[in-house]
């Protein structure tokens, strides 16, 4: 859910990920006699008020909750046949759960390709971010599944875009040495040589990670060995540390 905002999506405009995580907390503060700390100097009246203002959000919330739960849980276990019929009784393919994850997000994340299709094939939205900005791809590249990969990518995801943090999906993919899933990235025009906040590339995650297949892929597409991140390291000078001498090796070359 990018910004926090509590409008950011759900039904209706109503994000249940927010409400149920802030606003639930809010209003039980604010009850009358609650005695929370802090809030002893509003006024009940005012907190009344207030409290009348949260209650058609909270139950908003709990009735997303309730609606959302079971598609989450179906696509979660790879059950196909039990998420087609919930979508097919009204349930919401772009829904999100507490950490702004939608469905597709978790399906990719499972590397479930027959869901991952369906779900597109019913709307679902390649491009909602999580709360930290992660995209359905950056959950593909971390699971390493090449068909979920290449299907996102065809449905127009983002091959560069980067989350809060500044990683993109080839970075996750370097980070959990996933090579097959880096080159189908690059492939599709991924850059090789971008950083996150920290000046990191994707060459140093793969050196960090002690990856030797995904670095020799990196090195052999074009990738910069001697960048520098913020603390001044190269991929060599991780890989140093990390005592992987077959890495080293490779990086020295």
């Amino acid at each position: 859910m990018e910004g926090g905002h509590p409008f950011a999506g759900g039904r209706g405009g109503c994000n249940a990920a927010w409400f149920t995580r802030e606003g639930l907390s809010l209003a039980v503060g604010i009850l009358p006699g609650s005695g929370a700390p802090g809030l002893g100097r509003i006024h009940t009246p005012m907190r009344k008020f207030i409290y009348c203002l949260l209650l058609p959000l909270l139950l908003c919330a709990q009735t997303a909750w309730a609606q959302d739960a079971p598609l989450f849980e179906a696509v979660a276990a790879g059950r196909l046949e039990e998420v087609e019929r919930l979508v097919g009784a009204g349930a919401a393919v772009n829904a999100r759960n507490e950490n702004a994850e939608t469905p597709l997000y978790v399906a990719a994340q499972e590397g479930y390709a027959a869901i991952v299709r369906f779900l597109l094939d019913k709307g679902a939205d390649v491009k909602i971010p999580t709360e930290n900005g992660e995209t359905v791809l950056h959950a593909a590249a971390l699971s390493g599944d090449a068909a979920v990969i290449t299907l996102l990518l065809d449905r127009g995801a983002e091959v560069d875009r980067a989350n809060r943090d500044g990683e993109r999906a080839l970075f996750w993919a370097a980070l959990a040495g996933n090579g097959r899933a880096a080159q189908i990235l690059l492939d599709h025009g991924a850059k090789i040589n971008a950083v996150d906040a920290h000046g990191n590339s994707a060459l140093h995650a793969a050196a960090d990670g002690g990856y030797e297949t995904t670095t020799w892929l990196l090195l052999d597409q074009g990738a910069n060995r001697a960048l520098r991140n913020r603390a001044g390291d190269t991929p060599l000078d991780l890989a140093r540390e990390r005592g992987y001498r077959n890495i080293a090796e490779l990086l020295r070359r």
